[in-house]
């Protein structure tokens, strides 16, 4: 599998399942996409998920709601019941996700910052240690990146007007990414301080060779 990022604002996923699972999955998809979820009963927390609720047998109208979704969630505690839902989604070429891990796209652990998003995954093989990086991750990537980043795309703009060729420029905006000094201004908040300095560094980098 490859890992992909994807608007997924014009897109329709369903969930089948009302449990915790269901739950989670669908507020994962909520951000963007429109959800139905379809569930005989459902857990607290629907309720302001942002997602529409079908009181119904999840195989009741099963091949109709596949073919209205583009994403197709299989969350139900009935095993059997998964699989025949992942069968369906197959033979309609939609693609599936099953909790009992009979998908073709899986849904990942994520870290999410203000600019950036990072996404981990095992490929099924252990949600424990999916979520165990995730973690990891989540006390490591500090507000110092996204600071970065929002110090990086400004000196990208301004390269772009000053340093004619694009290799000068990638040179340029690396050179700032392992400048020391430079990142323990980010890490102080002193952003001010740090794109004076950045922007120093960059005349060196006018009228440079390819």
């Amino acid at each position: 599998m490859l890992p992909l990022f994807l608007d997924l604002r014009p897109r329709k996923v369903v969930v089948f399942g009302g449990g915790e699972v269901g739950l989670r999955k669908a507020k994962y998809f909520a951000e963007e996409a429109e959800v139905v979820v379809v569930s005989r009963t459902f857990v607290a927390g629907f309720d302001g998920a942002g997602v529409e609720m079908v009181k119904e047998e999840a195989d009741t109208n099963l091949d109709r709601w596949i073919s209205w979704g583009d994403f197709i969630v299989a969350a139900t505690d009935d095993r059997e019941l998964n699989e025949r839902i992942v069968n369906s989604a197959m033979r309609q070429n939609r693609y599936c996700n099953s909790a009992d891990g009979i998908s073709n796209f899986l849904i990942p652990s994520l870290v999410q910052r203000e600019n950036y998003s990072v996404a981990v995954s095992t490929l099924g093989r252990s949600p424990a240690m999916s979520k165990f990086l995730r973690i990891k991750l989540e006390s490591i990537l500090t507000d110092e990146y996204s600071r970065m980043i929002t110090l990086q795309e400004e000196l990208r703009i301004l390269a772009k007007g000053r340093i004619a060729d694009q290799r000068s420029r990638e040179r340029y905006l690396w050179e700032v990414l392992e400048d020391q000094g430079l990142w323990e201004l980010v890490r102080a908040g002193d952003m001010r301080a740090a794109r004076e300095l950045a922007e120093g560094r960059m005349v060196r980098f006018i009228g440079d060779d390819p």
